[in-house]
């Protein structure tokens, strides 16, 4: 692989992508990962994710992405966080993207499902 190839790869960790039983294993626990959810709540520095799968939402701290998990996206937008796992379900939010409106959830966590299946092809 060229350079530039090579310069992304180690800029981005690879993280694994969990859906909401996956976050609530406490298998993560302690390791950066990536969750999508809606975003249903916003309190203070914390925001409620609703991931993909059945289970609790997602507390996410926030903080260092101030500015996209706001009020006025509850229950209409998705986003992707990319965070360090921490107890009781919370992610502390190092990096976040805007999803839009319109997101397939089940199609993701059957995805996430694959992936911990079969980790070398994710």
């Amino acid at each position: 692989p060229d350079a530039r190839a090579r310069r992304i790869d180690t800029a981005m960790p690879e993280t694994p992508r969990l859906n909401s039983q996956q976050l609530q294993s406490g298998q993560f626990h302690g390791q950066t990962v990536r969750v999508v959810g809606k975003l249903v709540g916003v309190q203070g520095n914390t925001a409620q994710l609703q991931l993909a799968g059945a289970g609790p939402f997602a507390i996410v701290d926030h903080q260092s992405v101030a500015g996209l998990l706001v009020p006025e996206a509850v229950n209409k937008e998705y986003f992707e966080v990319i965070g360090a796992v921490q107890s009781n379900n919370m992610v502390s939010a190092m990096q976040c993207a805007q999803l839009g409106e319109s997101f397939d959830m089940d199609l993701y966590s059957e995805m996430t499902n694959l992936a911990q299946q079969f980790p070398d092809l994710f």
